[in-house]
């Protein structure tokens, strides 16, 4: 598959990994409060700005100075605004069919993805745009700073022309020299990576990850389910056609009750037609209707209870939470839980 595999609708972020052990589990980490900012202390509803994909901040369980993010600064250029980090107005990736988008991106050649077709009775492909824009930071070989252009006026690169590289660290050179809003920047060749597969990596310096203090370490937010490396196959397949008619047949999978071809599948819950952030979806980006990252993640964040509800953001954005708001999980309060493995039996019949 092509990584200009086109798709009009976007949203997406990274797959959630299934391992054994407690929270971490299913991707939970209660330790990490993206609610610690003061214009939305208590309900975490205002917007992608109160999520972790809120690039600007530091959100840490004990608090401290979240409202700048400072203690990030020293492995990310701090651009000070929220959407700067994924999308641009102007002078957007043109190597990827996302809206708008900004940040530098790897082939999909890169990844080994899910090599057991014959348990899904469907070729699997390889990631297409709505995954590959999450795997841009999820993949641990980018840095979570790596933009093509920068916000404001006040930037001073020497070379423009490195702005469109994709891949691992094929900006860095850009990247500092970034001075606008009087940001000094990190260190030469200190744009922090998330990390490598369920974690690891080092402290600061040009393999710098972020995965060396969010990790069991430090109380500061276990962040290693997030980290899914390049290799695909302990994940949930990306890229694999849904088993459409003769699946839907069989018992085994639920129809999406709105098609749209060349566009998405969904599965439209409250009846309104449209693709709301808390319903699944499927992305047709020319082979048919495929399982992507965004089909069961929003990075914008989803209502627990649903769109337009003032309650927290459902666990790891996922459009449907999979079970979380019960006593068996810590941090759990305004949580409105769909119902254990909710998220699966969307797509399942199991």
């Amino acid at each position: 598959m092509d990584i200009t595999k086109t798709t009009r609708l976007f949203a997406g972020c990274g797959m959630l990994i299934l391992i054994s052990g407690g929270a971490f589990a299913d991707g939970w980490d209660p330790k990490s409060h993206a609610t610690n900012q003061p214009r939305n202390h208590s309900n975490n509803t205002g917007g992608v700005g109160d999520t972790r994909h809120n690039m600007t901040m530091n959100y840490s369980a004990y608090g401290g100075r979240n409202d700048v993010g400072f203690r990030m600064d020293s492995d990310r250029n701090n651009y000070g605004a929220v959407c700067v980090y994924c999308h641009t107005p102007h002078g957007a990736n043109t190597q990827i069919d996302a809206p708008l988008w900004n940040r530098t991106v790897a082939p999909d050649s890169v990844y080994q993805v899910y090599d057991k077709p014959t348990t899904l009775m469907q070729p699997v492909s390889t990631p297409g745009p709505t995954s590959l824009t999450c795997m841009s930071c999820h993949d641990g070989t980018i840095a979570i700073d790596s933009v093509l252009n920068m916000p404001g006026s006040g930037r001073n690169p020497i070379d423009n022309s490195e702005n469109i590289s994709i891949g691992v660290g094929g900006n860095t050179n850009f990247l500092d020299q970034w001075k606008a809003g009087g940001n000094i920047g990190p260190p030469p060749g200190v744009h922090a990576t998330l990390g490598p597969d369920l974690g690891g990596g080092e402290g600061n310096g040009p393999s710098g990850t972020c995965a060396f203090c969010h990790n069991n370490d430090y109380d500061i937010g276990n962040f290693r389910a997030f980290m899914l490396g390049t290799d695909l196959r302990n994940d949930h397949p990306v890229g694999v056609l849904y088993p459409g008619d003769n699946g839907v047949a069989t018992g085994f999978f639920n129809e999406p009750s709105v098609k749209l071809p060349g566009n998405m599948a969904f599965f439209d819950t409250n009846g309104n037609q449209r693709a709301d952030p808390d319903e699944v979806r499927l992305y047709d980006s020319g082979e048919g209707y495929e399982v992507e990252c965004a089909s069961c993640h929003d990075p914008h964040g989803v209502p627990s209870g649903g769109s337009g509800t003032n309650t927290t953001f459902s666990p790891s954005f996922l459009r449907v939470n999979n079970g979380i708001g019960d006593e068996r999980h810590d941090g759990n309060v305004g949580i409105t839980s769909n119902g254990p493995s909710a998220l699966c039996l969307t797509c399942h019949t199991k």
